[in-house]
């Protein structure tokens, strides 16, 4: 991990905003003030929505950006941790704080929620940066790029079978369908290629 982003903003995946979005946007006219976003055309510039004619607009013509500006109701939340990868993937905040009651929490898109961001970001970012200063930098809704004091190294890992400290073993759905190729793989013959001597 190499920084974090308070108030940061979230571009929209296209195939989040072009697939899930687009029907609710079709059927609200205020979709995008309701939720504080900006609209992007292709150029990169800011539209006004209400200028589009969004009962034309299908998945295969969907030409827009959708960029939810920093706030409380982010989807994102306040407070984002960067650890640069090819996937995209990052820790965030969540507006949606109810979700950490569930069992299963497999609600993203591939990004992960932190239920104690705040906390968090305090550890990370060390004695320099107290809850009494993120909270200051918070309230002034500006995007904050803060560089972490050293780099960590972050490893995410996918179980779908653990075993607590006490020898319980616990058993999660397979989310994404990995467990198959496992057993598979299992079942082959094992072989060992031994070097030409």
């Amino acid at each position: 991990m190499k920084y974090l982003v308070f108030n940061p903003t979230w571009t929209v995946p296209y195939s989040i905003a072009s697939k899930e979005m687009l029907p609710a946007i079709q059927a609200d006219p205020e979709y995008f003030q309701k939720r504080d976003f900006d609209v992007k055309d292709r150029s990169g510039e800011i539209i006004d929505p209400t200028t589009v004619d969004w009962s034309s607009v299908t998945r295969r013509n969907f030409g827009y950006t959708l960029v939810q500006r920093p706030g409380p109701a982010n989807a994102l939340g306040r407070v984002k941790f960067m650890f640069p990868n090819k996937h995209a993937v990052y820790l965030h905040d969540t507006p949606s704080k109810y979700l950490f009651e569930k069992a299963g929490r497999a609600f993203s898109h591939g990004c992960i929620r932190v239920e104690h961001p705040y906390e968090f970001a305090e550890l990370l970012l060390g004695p320099d940066w107290d809850q009494d200063k993120i909270a200051a930098t918070l309230d002034t809704r500006k995007i904050t790029t803060v560089s972490l004091p050293k780099s960590l190294p972050v490893l995410l890992l996918y179980w779908t079978a653990v075993v607590n400290q006490d020898g319980k073993v616990f058993f999660y759905n397979d989310v994404y369908q990995r467990d198959q190729n496992i057993s598979t793989a299992l079942d082959e013959p094992f072989k060992i290629e031994l070097p030409d001597s």
